[in-house]
């Protein structure tokens, strides 16, 4: 299946078809675009050679859509409205809000959300944005106070704090121990049902590296299951149906709630770490301040965990 990029026309070919369309003008569109006149022919030149029609007549001082270009507008028209609306909503949302913080998908349902739930707790009156999404490139440019980032540290035009280390071990479900345990050691998990992503994250710990670090051999016929996220790959351990890798402080809420025990009492340490950042040069508020040593206090505390 074609990705939507190879769908479509150039981006910047849209957004001037919809200027010259709704002004019917070349001139109008190009004074709105802050661009020359000429620039705006080649982009619907552009569009109009990766669609293969003709979306303009064009006539003495005038141009009109071609029946092909008007349902095009419609459609134009409608997308770009639509996505001008929600960044406007989503701007309003940073613009209100104490705090803006942003992690990834799997942070923030296995440790970061339980956590700001208990900052509200404790401080009710203060309004925190979490943003869950794989990568936030410039926090500066959309407003974000903070993001969580996995790593060896140094990443450019951000100040970073260290959260806590990553220990990674298997767990699965009581259920799944008791049916089909125990497991001594490394070796031992050969014959168990192994949870994996379809497609490796560098950032994670592979099985094969996890075995390879134990001086144990990957089974070459491993019951494999393969899951499109970490979140389904963790919801299968819960569910029974086999073993996956996790870090220790994503685990700790789940294993205190007894929906996952630890497999077998063997370890690795990760090169790589949690960092809190900060844009560079920007000065927080007492709020964002607060919320900055609140949750770094809570990154150091481990107690989550003992039971497990």
């Amino acid at each position: 299946m074609l990705k939507i990029k190879d769908r479509l026309p150039p981006a910047n070919s849209l957004i001037v078809f919809e200027a010259v369309a709704r002004h019917e003008s070349f001139t109008k569109a190009a004074q709105e675009l802050s661009v020359s006149q000429a620039a705006v022919s080649r982009q619907i030149q552009i569009a109009e050679e990766a669609l293969r029609i003709k979306l303009f007549e064009r006539h003495h001082r005038r141009i009109h859509l071609t029946a092909h270009g008007l349902t095009l507008y419609n459609s134009v028209a409608m997308g770009l409205g639509h996505m001008a609306r929600t960044c406007d909503e989503l701007r309003t949302e940073i613009d209100h809000a104490d705090i803006f913080i942003s992690s990834s998908v799997s942070f923030a349902s296995y440790w970061l959300m339980s956590r700001i739930a208990k900052f509200r707790a404790q401080f009710p009156d203060y309004d925190v944005r979490l943003v869950a999404a794989a990568k936030v490139r410039d926090m500066a440019a959309i407003g974000v106070d903070f993001v969580v980032r996995y790593g060896k540290g140094g990443w450019p035009n951000a100040e970073a704090d260290p959260m806590f280390g990553n220990e990674i071990f298997p767990v699965c479900s009581q259920d799944y121990l008791e049916r089909h345990g125990p497991f001594e050691d490394v070796d031992d998990l050969e014959r168990a049902t192994l949870l994996k992503l379809s497609q490796a994250d560098n950032n994670w710990t592979r099985w094969k590296d996890w075995f390879n670090a134990f001086s144990a051999e990957y089974p070459i016929n491993a019951n494999v299951l393969r899951f499109d996220s970490y979140m389904l790959l963790i919801h299968a351990a819960i569910r029974g149906e086999g073993i996956a890798l996790c870090g220790r402080r994503f685990a700790e809420d789940l294993i205190r709630d007894k929906e996952l025990v630890r497999t077998i009492n063997v370890s690795l340490k990760s090169e790589n770490a949690f960092y809190l950042l900060r844009p560079s040069g920007r000065t927080m508020s007492a709020k964002k301040a607060q919320f900055r040593e609140w949750l770094l206090a809570e990154a150091t505390d481990t107690s989550a965990g003992e039971d497990g």
